[in-house]
């Protein structure tokens, strides 16, 4: 194959990667010019491309609409992608330690831009419970969840996203100064505990999940109807979630350092020092 040839498989393979990346969250399905527009690509090019993939079952076209999605190919691949994930596997025995012990769904939220994602869950056996579809995104700022992003983000980061930051509850901690001090707690003491504020009636306490260089993985949680969250449950989970977090963090090369009074030291602790 000459150059000239290899380029222009090159191109053809960017080029269905692009098409197959104009399906993001919320965009179910496309029109051929639709997708040409966003690539930038011919009508033409977009349409060969495109049937290419139909064919393989990378994307489906309702024959009423004429409108693309995507196909089972993709499914099938994302469904490999997950069961073979590291942080999948390696946490996942520890949410359902979590669940059993304590008797309420545990999660593993990840970060995606401006907000974290449900990336695993272990549901609670009670017909009454939280149990948040996996992929459901909520913000930085609010619930335990999200408190570990928060304090692992950069400074910039923080002072935006603060000030972004509204009531979800009548309990939904939105001043800027009591922020800074969940999150210095949250350093401290290794975990985050919320009564009531990302949604009423129900309660959270989440650790982080940290490997070397002081990086943030994902938080795992534990969630459940408020009534639920007995002192006795709160302080098995604020013992037991900090334990869990630091042996997680420890299999990504994370190592404490002894000589500091916090549990985990975010890269912006200083910052949050500064404006509590």
């Amino acid at each position: 194959m000459d150059e000239k040839h290899a380029e222009t498989g090159t191109q053809a393979i960017r080029r269905a990667l692009d098409i197959l990346n104009c399906f993001t969250r919320g965009t179910d399905d496309l029109s051929l010019m639709q997708i040409s527009k966003i690539v930038q690509i011919p009508y033409s090019t977009a349409s060969r491309i495109a049937g290419i993939l139909e064919q393989e079952s990378f994307l489906v076209r309702d024959k009423r609409t004429k409108r693309y999605g995507l196909g089972r190919r993709v499914y099938g691949l994302g469904y490999c992608a997950k069961q073979s994930d590291f942080l999948r596997k390696v946490i996942y025995p520890y949410l359902v330690k979590l669940r059993d012990e304590f008797g309420e769904t545990a999660l593993i939220y990840v970060r995606d831009g401006n907000h974290r994602v449900c990336f695993e869950k272990v549901p609670a056996f009670h017909n009454f419970k939280f149990s948040p579809t996996v992929g459901s995104r909520y913000v930085l700022w609010g619930g335990a969840g999200g408190r570990g992003f928060l304090a692992y983000a950069s400074p910039e980061e923080q002072d935006a996203f603060i000030k972004d930051a509204h009531s979800l509850t009548a309990f939904t901690t939105t001043d800027r100064r009591r922020l800074m001090r969940a999150l210095y707690n949250f350093c401290r003491d290794g975990y985050s505990y919320c009564v009531n504020e990302y949604q009423e009636g129900f309660s959270s306490i989440a650790g982080p999940v940290v490997e070397r260089g002081d990086n943030i993985l994902c938080t795992i949680a534990v969630t459940g109807p408020s009534a639920r969250f007995t002192d006795e449950v709160a302080l098995g989970l604020k013992r037991r979630i900090p334990e869990y977090c630091m042996e997680i963090s420890s299999t990504f090369g994370w190592s404490r350092d002894e000589g500091s009074d916090f549990l985990f030291r975010s890269p912006s602790l200083e910052h949050i020092i500064e404006n509590m």
